[in-house]
């Protein structure tokens, strides 16, 4: 999760740095993809805002979506692997008849 701080604080800069050079609206089409970096006022400093919105924020969003997922099964997680492995080596012996 530490791993993830860094690139949030990058696009958060280069973001605000977006917004106040090419305004907010244009900043925004241009991290989700929606505007070419070319056609806003500044295109040097809109450039590397495309890049990230194109390559970094799905490597953002899919790592804390799995984070999420992963919390939430072990959450609901009802018994510990040695649990399970004890019950099926139970079930994987011979059961005698002793009703005989």
């Amino acid at each position: 999760m530490l791993r993830l701080v860094p690139g949030l604080f990058g696009i958060i800069a280069l973001y605000t740095l977006n917004g106040f050079s090419n305004g907010w609206a244009n900043a925004y089409n241009v991290l989700v993809t929606i505007a070419s970096p070319g056609d806003v006022r500044q295109p040097w400093c809109a450039w590397p805002l495309s890049i990230a919105g194109w390559a970094v924020m799905p490597a953002l969003i899919g790592g804390a979506v799995g984070y999420i997922v992963t919390t939430q099964i072990d959450t609901h997680r009802t018994q510990e692997l040695a649990d399970v492995l004890d019950e099926l080596r139970r079930y994987s012996i011979p059961q005698t008849d002793e009703g005989g």
